[in-house]
This record gives structure tokens, C-alpha cells and sequence, in this order.
């Protein structure tokens, strides 16, 4: 199959636009549950640990399957792996919408996640591949917003539905429509697709080398494998952060309210947005030119702060503050290891790299999601904070151990004077 991508600018941007969109409003089909579980729990359909266990069940099986993804968005055409997605995610919905079984809601939302395999990594194909390469990085950074619009448009769908379960019967008309959209779109653009050239191969001594270069290879040169892990302890952190916050504050203040708890906690969530910009418009690449270093340099202040919250009675202010720029750092080194993503375009691995690290990170969701709360309801919120340091301080060593693989791998098959690598013929 011949790859395909844009040259013109104008209709590459329009098409990005319209796959940010997608994106935004698969990620809120994908958060039905969480957003509705308020009236699941009111009218005592489900109780809150079936809900959670939906969802966390969700991300075990979503969880293996993005690698998969990443490898098939690498290999086949990414619109048609979106469609699939989109058109199977439809029929999920619509399942539940006619049957809330509590078994039929977790089997159809187990094949939800199946169906599902291979919706971002061919996002992050067309954003790495496909569009203008001068838009890449921008596309980049914008799409990471997406998740965010989602989930915000999720919780007000939610808060305006009759019924919880009507939530799954828009979430199914809307992935249809996406789904007829997209094609539409892609056959209208069709005369500015141009084929791409093939994958670069491997070198050595000036003779190709067993043909293209393995995603193994890449990745173990690389370090991005350890980048991988690293983004499965940063998600783990930040993402409890964002959703505990609000009963950490609660049980450890007793002048907190769960009302305030909220309150604060949305502030908490709206700052991770604040470090996303912060990271584009200061750190990186005009502070720090290299994507690693500054994960490095975003995790010592992360560990910093993790550390703050160890100390036992602190205010409430720094508690909060802590919490504020934890959030906000989990955020800006999300993006900046989807930078590192970027580096595989070249090799048309970008796909499997994206899906290896939402693997990773989708693990970690599981974490923060049922991990950490264990622990907090065993022990106590200061073993929470212990935790949260000693994943840090992992990630911190395991980033240490990337800066020079990273800087290898760049000068290896980046730098201007490296012999250049071969193509297919």
C-alpha cells in the first residue's frame, strides 16, 4: 500500500483540524462512564466500585492492545484503523444504550476497548506522517488538548441528559458521524494526498543492512523504551493527582469541605492545561534544545514538590501549590515526550512509538485509578506521598540513563554530517 501525505498547507491544516476534533469526541465517548457515574450511583443502577471497575478494565485490555495499534497504523492505511474504531465504538455504544446489564456493559465496554486499538496511534501517524512537515511540532503540541476538550465536553453532555444511559446513544450518532465524515473528507482531499517515500533502512559500512530498521532497534538505541516506563510513573502521579486531590484535601483538612475539595481540584486539573502552554511558549526548544533534557529538568521539580508533600501538617496553600505544579509538569512532560514520538517519523515508526508510550501510560491510569487508592485506603495519605516520591526518583535515574542514548541515537541518524542512510528502491 502506498503511503500517502499533504504538501499544501492550507488543506494539511484543515484536515488536522478536523482529526483534532475526532480525537476530542472519541475521548468523550471514551469517558461516558466517568462522567455519568453521579446518576448511575443516584438511581442505584451500579455502585461506584462497579463503575470504577468498568473503566478500569477498560484501560487493562486498552491498555496491551495501543502497541498493536501502533504497529498497524505503521503498516496500513490510518484513516481505515480510525474508521473501524469509530464504527465499532458506535455499536458499543449503542449496545449499552438498549441494555445495562451490568455484564453486558462490561463485555460490550471489554470489546469497546478492542475495537478502539487503533484510534490514537493513527492520530498520532497522521500528525507525525501525513500532514506538512513544517506543521508537525504545532500539530503536535494542539493535539494534546484534545483529551482535556473531551472530557470537559463529556461531563457537560452528562449534566444535560434526561437519562445517564442517553449519554451512550449521542456518543453512538456521534461516532457514525465521524466515521461517514472522515471518509467523506479523506475522498475530497484526495487529489492533494502525494505518496510518500519508503522508510529509511539500516546502514553499515555503506551496505544495507537486513532491510528497514526494526522498531526494536530504534527503540533500544534510543532509550525510548525507558521513556516509556517513565511516562507509566509520571501518568501514575499525575493523574491521581488530578482525581484525589479533592479527597486528599477533604480527609487530611478539616476545614475542607468535599464542595471546596471539588473547587480546588478543578483548579488542580486547570493548571495542567497552563503547564502544556507554558512548556511551548519557554522550555522547550527555546530554554532546553533537547526533549530529554527537559523531562529531566520538569522531573526534578516534580520531585521536588512530591517531596513537599511528605511533610506532615503543611498548609493548605503549599498543599495545593504542590499539587498545582505537579499536575501542571505531569502535563508538559506528556507533550514532551510526544516530541520524542516525532524523532520516529523518519523511520515511519512514529505510530508503534506512540502506541508503546499510551500503552505505557494507559497503565498508569490503571495505577492512579485503583493502585493508589489502595494505598491510601490501607495506609494513609503521607504513604501516598512517599510513593509518589520514590516513583519520581525512579523516573529521575531512568532519565538519566536515556541522555545518552538519546544523544547517540541523534547524532547517529540525525546529525548533518552522519553518512546518509539508504532507501528502498
Amino acid at each position: 500500500m502506498n503511503k500517502m501525505h499533504f504538501e499544501n498547507r492550507t488543506v494539511s491544516r484543515e484536515f488536522f483540524w478536523f482529526i483534532w476534533l475526532l480525537y476530542a469526541l472519541v475521548y468523550m465517548t471514551k469517558t461516558c462512564f466517568t462522567a455519568a457515574m453521579a446518576s448511575i450511583v443516584a438511581n442505584g443502577i451500579m455502585a461506584k466500585s462497579e463503575v470504577g471497575f468498568i473503566t478500569a478494565v477498560f484501560y487493562i485490555v486498552y491498555a496491551p492492545l495501543q502497541f498493536v495499534g501502533g504497529v498497524f497504523a505503521d503498516k496500513h492505511d490510518p484513516e481505515k484503523l480510525i474508521t473501524i474504531g469509530l464504527l465499532g465504538g458506535a455499536l458499543a455504544n449503542l449496545i449499552i444504550f438498549f441494555n445495562q446489564n451490568y455484564y453486558v456493559v462490561l463485555i460490550t465496554w471489554v470489546f469497546n476497548a478492542v475495537i478502539q486499538f487503533g484510534i490514537w496511534p493513527s492520530v498520532f501517524k497522521i500528525i507525525s506522517s501525513q500532514i506538512v512537515r513544517s506543521d508537525q511540532k504545532n500539530a503536535t503540541y494542539f493535539i494534546s488538548f484534545s483529551s482535556t476538550a473531551g472530557l470537559i465536553i463529556s461531563y457537560g453532555v452528562a449534566a444535560f441528559m434526561p437519562k445517564w444511559y442517553y449519554n451512550f446513544a449521542f456518543s453512538a450518532i456521534v461516532l457514525v458521524a465521524l466515521a461517514v465524515a472522515l471518509n467523506v473528507i479523506t475522498k475530497v482531499t484526495g487529489p492533494y494526498w502525494k505518496p510518500d517515500k519508503e522508510p529509511l533502512q539500516a546502514v553499515k559500512d555503506g551496505e544495507v543492512e537486513n532491510g528497514e530498521l526494526s522498531s526494536f532497534r530504534l527503540f533500544w538505541e534510543s532509550g525510548f523504551f525507558l521513556i516509556a516506563l517513565i511516562g507509566f510513573l509520571i501518568q501514575s502521579v499525575g493523574n491521581s493527582v488530578k482525581t484525589l486531590s479533592a479527597t486528599w484535601l477533604m480527609e487530611s483538612y478539616d476545614h475542607v469541605s468535599a464542595g471546596l475539595g471539588n473547587i480546588l481540584n478543578i483548579l488542580i486539573i486547570a493548571v495542567s492545561v497552563i503547564g502544556i502552554i507554558f512548556a511551548k511558549t519557554f522550555l522547550y526548544p527555546k530554554m532546553i534544545k533537547s526533549a530529554p533534557r527537559a523531562i529531566f529538568a520538569v522531573l526534578l521539580v516534580v520531585l521536588a514538590f512530591t517531596a513537599v508533600l511528605i511533610f506532615h501538617n503543611i498548609a493548605i496553600v503549599t498543599a495545593v501549590m504542590s499539587m498545582c505544579i505537579i499536575s501542571a509538569s505531569a502535563s508538559v512532560i506528556s507533550l514532551l515526550m510526544s516530541y520524542c514520538n516525532l524523532r520516529f517519523a523518519k523511520f515511519g515508526k512514529s505510530a508503534t512509538a506512540a502506541g508503546l508510550l499510551n500503552m505505557m501510560t494507559s497503565i498508569g491510569y490503571v495505577m492512579s485509578s485503583y493502585g493508589i487508592t489502595k494505598i491510601a485506603d490501607v495506609f494513609n495519605w503521607r504513604v501516598v506521598s512517599w510513593t509518589y516520591f520514590i516513583m519520581i526518583f525512579a523516573a529521575v535515574v531512568l532519565i538519566l540513563l536515556v541522555l545518552p542514548l538519546w544523544k547517540n541515537f541523534k547524532k547517529k541518524y540525525f546529525a548533518s554530517h552522519q553518512q546518509p542512510l539508504v532507501t528502498k528502491s
